[in-house]
């Protein structure tokens, strides 16, 4: 592939289907950061990094594996990478739940914020985000790929903005979070919860090796891995640590309606309405609507990649039949979403990063690690294109 000839170099596309699915309604809504950081006081904004750097290498170990193996979706990365052909079944499990909650919270997110802001009936937003996803992912992972890219540039750079605008003219506190966390954050103080909140956070997101591996084919050398690697975790990092910050300065406010920020379900959504900025609270959903697409066609495409040989059988490329699998997987995550994100989030995720942790973070930071050496490819004598660039 001719990298100059698409604008953005491939390890930045790459990159950006990571943040595009790490920045989901989870988090541009604050209920992850909340539910996994914020509520673990100054030890929980630090263990968002720690999250990040983990995440990180074992998603570059990961994307190397798959570009050294021609793994293009997660089964094939399991199987060869383990030498277990019955161990997909355990990630199409993992990523099937993660699709359920990841979008099933996103489109809750969505449909609550346009009934909330516009009025509009809840089935709305999901039914816009459905078509969006089905049109995006039915043409390739190149498409993918620059999607992601320019509507994670759009995301982060609206949530840049907000954060400047509340700090400006909103109620932070963050003095007085400081001096109260012990009594608003009863778990503010355990520093070893907030290192094994961050590991579970790292874990649950591990099932984005599925999308990785889809868009992996674009790797030519393994710089390209390493840089995608570092810059997922930088953007990843930056975000979450002034997420986490912003929210954390809101913890010693009062007057929410669920009593503390903590509690809400949606909480910049509730600050941005204290505020009465009317047009920055539309820019927000329309931020959130676009964080959501990126997640769903990150995670669509991801299931799309493995689950399109069954009945994609002669090889061949159908574009009305991925068409009509994403729009099927995402009626699903319609039903899903009826549980609310809240509890898809603090729940769902939890349980994704007990299942995650082995078979995914440690998997790749083990094996993959080993098998991606040098010497392990010199001595099996695997064709190793690019490891030395």
């Amino acid at each position: 592939m001719d990298n100059k000839k698409k604008g953005l170099p491939v390890f930045v596309g790459v990159a950006c289907v990571w943040m595009g699915t790490h920045f989901g309604p989870g988090v541009a809504s604050g209920t992850q950061v909340n539910s996994f950081y914020t509520q673990y006081g100054l030890f929980g904004v630090g263990c968002s990094i720690l999250a990040m750097c983990l995440l990180g290498y074992a998603l570059y170990c990961s994307m190397e594996f798959s570009r050294l193996y021609k793994t293009y979706d997660y089964k094939a990365w399991g199987s060869t990478l383990t030498g277990i052909q019955w161990i997909g079944v355990l990630y199409d499990i993992s990523f099937i739940v993660t699709i359920f909650t990841a979008l099933g919270g996103s489109l809750n997110a969505v449909g609550s914020l346009f009934s909330k802001l516009l009025g509009l009936n809840y089935w709305v937003g999901v039914l816009a985000v459905v078509i969006c996803t089905m049109l995006l992912c039915a043409f390739g992972s190149e498409l993918v790929r620059r999607s992601s890219s320019y509507m994670m540039f759009v995301v982060l750079g609206i949530l840049a903005l907000i954060v400047i605008i509340v700090l400006l003219f909103g109620e932070a506190d963050f003095s007085g979070s400081v001096a109260n966390a012990a009594a608003n954050l009863p778990n503010s103080g355990s520093l070893l919860t907030a290192v094994w909140n961050a590991v579970l956070y790292a874990s649950f997101q591990a099932t984005v090796v599925g999308n990785i591996s889809s868009v992996a084919d674009g790797l030519t050398k393994r710089s390209e891995s390493k840089k995608a690697a570092i810059t997922g975790i930088a953007g990843n990092a930056i975000m979450l640590v002034v997420l986490s910050l912003l929210l954390f300065s809101y913890t010693n406010v009062s007057g929410f309606e669920s009593g503390s920020i903590i509690k809400e379900a949606l909480p910049i959504y509730a600050i941005l309405d204290r505020m009465h900025f009317q047009w920055l609270t539309v820019l927000y959903v329309a931020t959130v609507f676009v964080a959501v697409l990126s997640t769903a066609v990150g995670f669509s495409f991801g299931g799309l990649s493995r689950f399109s040989k069954i009945y994609n059988k002669t090889g061949t490329k159908s574009t009305m039949k991925n068409m009509i699998f994403i729009g099927a997987l995402l009626l699903m995550c319609c039903f899903a979403s009826i549980f609310g994100i809240l509890k898809l989030v603090s729940t769902g995720y939890r349980i994704l990063g007990y299942i995650n942790l082995p078979i995914f973070i440690l998997t790749a930071i083990i094996i993959g690690r080993r098998k991606i050496s040098k010497g392990y490819l010199k001595e099996h004598h695997v064709e190793a294109p690019g490891v030395d660039e």
